[in-house]
C-alpha cells in the first residue's frame, strides 16, 4: 500500500492544492469519489500566526475529511515552521510546503516558486518544519525556476537535499515557475527524478485532465502517484475513473445529467452554508463553469450560469438544465 510517512493511501490519485478552489466542499466531494488524500488551497504562513485570522473556519479541517494536508508557503524558514506547527495543532494530518506557486504577486514577495532559486532556504524551511511537527512533511516543487542551467542545478540541489534529509514525499509539477501554466508539462524531468531516486515517494503533476492520460503518465514515468489539479474542478468523477482503470476495470460511463445535478447541488449547498446569499453564488460560478463542460448545450448553460446572481435562481437553473432537460 502506498504511504506518505504514517499516512496510508488505498490509491495514488490525490486532489492537488488549488488556491481559491480546494476548500472543504471540493475536498469532501473528492473523497466521496475515492480520493484518499486532499490538500487545502495554499495558505500564507503568517495567517496561521495571527490570533484572529486563524479562528476563521476556512482555515480549519473537519472531522469527516481526514486525512487532509495543509499546504503553506512563506519566505522565512522559522515562520514557515511555526505555521506548520499551528496547522498541525488544528488537526491537519500532513504539512505540504509550497515552493512552486508561480503567481506574480507571490513571486514579488519572494514566496512560493521564487524559492526554487534558493536551495538553502528551501532546505532550512524543510528541516525546521520537520523539527516542529510530528506528522509527514511533503514538498511541492516545479522543474526549475526557468530553463537555464543555473535553474536546473538549483532544482537538483533541492531534490538531492530533500531526499538526503528524509522528505516523506515530493510533488513535482512539470513546468518551470517562469512558464506558469503555459505550454505543455514536461514529465521527462519528473521521470528522471524517479529514476535517480527509486525509493522516493514521488507525485507528478501537470496537464492531468482525464483518467486515460493520468494512467499513461504513471506508466511512462514510474511515479508513485499524481496530484490532480485543474482536471478535478467540477469533475470529481475523475477520481473514480482513475481508480477503475487502475484496478483493471473499464472506464465508467459518464455521469448522467441527473447525477451531475446532484453533485452540483451538494457542492453549492455546502458553499452556501459558509458564504450565504449572492456571495456563495458568485463563488460557485467558477465551479459551475467547469461542471457545464459535460452538458450537451454547454455554451447556453455556461452563459446562464455566468448571469445568475440569486441562490434560488441558481437552483432553478440546475433543475432546468440538468433535471428537466434530462
Amino acid at each position: 500500500m502506498l504511504k506518505i510517512g504514517s499516512i496510508q493511501l488505498n490509491n495514488p490519485f490525490l486532489q492537488a492544492a488549488l488556491s481559491g478552489y480546494t476548500d472543504y466542499p471540493m475536498r469532501i466531494i473528492a473523497r466521496r469519489f475515492g480520493c484518499p488524500l486532499t490538500f487545502t488551497g495554499v495558505m500564507l504562513d503568517r495567517i496561521s500566526l495571527h490570533p484572529k485570522a486563524i479562528k476563521q473556519t476556512k482555515f480549519h479541517c473537519l472531522e469527516d475529511e481526514h486525512p487532509v494536508a495543509a499546504q503553506i508557503f512563506g519566505h522565512d524558514p522559522e515562520t514557515i515552521a511555526q505555521s506548520a506547527a499551528q496547522f498541525r495543532r488544528l488537526g491537519y494530518d500532513m504539512i505540504d510546503l509550497n515552493f512552486a506557486c508561480p503567481v506574480p504577486k507571490v513571486l514579488r514577495r519572494e514566496r512560493g516558486g521564487w524559492l526554487m532559486r534558493k536551495p538553502d532556504i528551501v532546505r532550512q524551511a524543510f528541516l525546521r518544519t520537520r523539527e516542529m511537527v510530528d506528522c509527514p512533511v511533503m514538498m511541492k516543487l516545479r522543474i526549475g525556476f526557468d530553463h537555464s542551467e543555473a535553474a536546473k542545478e538549483d532544482f537538483w540541489r533541492i531534490v538531492d537535499n530533500a531526499v538526503a534529509d528524509g522528505v516523506e514525499a515530493l510533488g513535482i509539477h512539470g513546468r518551470t515557475v517562469e512558464q506558469k501554466y503555459k505550454g505543455k508539462a514536461d514529465w521527462s524531468v519528473i521521470a528522471e527524478v524517479k529514476k535517480r531516486y527509486p525509493n522516493l515517494t514521488l507525485f507528478g503533476s501537470g496537464d492531468l485532465m482525464d483518467a486515460p492520460t493520468i494512467l499513461k503518465r504513471m506508466q511512462e514515468t514510474g511515479v508513485d502517484g499524481v496530484l490532480i489539479a485543474r482536471g478535478a474542478i467540477g469533475n470529481p468523477w475523475i477520481f473514480s475513473d482513475c481508480i477503475a482503470l487502475w484496478e483493471g476495470k473499464p472506464l465508467p460511463q459518464p455521469p448522467s445529467l441527473k447525477e451531475q445535478a446532484e453533485i452540483m447541488l451538494q457542492h453549492y449547498e455546502m458553499i452556501n452554508q459558509e458564504r450565504p446569499g449572492r456571495r456563495g453564488v458568485s463563488f460557485f460560478r467558477k465551479f459551475s463553469a467547469r461542471f457545464a463542460h459535460r452538458h450537451p448545450e454547454r455554451k447556453k448553460v455556461l452563459l446562464d450560469f455566468m448571469r445568475v446572481k440569486e441562490p434560488q435562481k441558481l437552483r432553478d437553473l440546475i433543475n432546468q438544465w440538468y433535471i428537466q432537460y434530462a
